[in-house]
């Protein structure tokens, strides 16, 4: 399989670590890295999760953000929006990764996490969050919506 698939349910400690499930972590370490010491990009991700990147799949998105021609003060404020909620960091020999204060509040994370695969990165959500997004879609409906099947 390619990228970054399946959900994992899992906790954020008291000093706002979480260890990445070891799925992703291998995935991580398939991209380049060297030992369970894994630099990730964060970011704030759409509808209210983090986006986890590895450094060159982050790379690659932003590239493509630069070419956007900047055709009114909102794109500027779009692209200033999002690489500004970019925060690079590793993992520690734990495996785990500390998530920046404010990105757990844009995230609304308290405890309770919920780790989902979406191909060239993974988003971590709140577990409250993630149920009341996903809850009323049906598998059917969302093969539909992308023409899978």
């Amino acid at each position: 399989m390619a990228g970054f698939t399946g959900t994992v349910y899992h906790q954020v400690d008291e000093k706002g670590r979480v260890r990445i499930p070891s799925k992703f972590l291998s995935k991580c370490l398939e991209e380049g890295a060297d030992s369970l010491v894994v630099p990730l990009a964060l970011m704030a991700g759409s509808q209210g999760c983090i986006s986890v990147y590895t450094l060159d799949a982050l790379g690659s998105r932003l590239e493509e953000l630069d070419r956007m021609p900047e055709t009114s003060a909102e794109v500027i404020k779009a692209k200033r929006k999002i690489r500004g909620s970019v925060e690079e960091s590793v993992t520690d020999k734990q495996g785990r990764l500390v998530i920046p204060p404010n990105l757990r509040n844009i995230a609304q994370i308290n405890r309770d996490l919920v780790t989902v695969g979406m191909g060239d990165h993974f988003e971590i959500w709140s577990k409250d969050v993630f149920e009341k997004g996903e809850g009323d879609m049906s598998f059917e409906t969302a093969f539909s919506l992308v023409g899978f099947f």
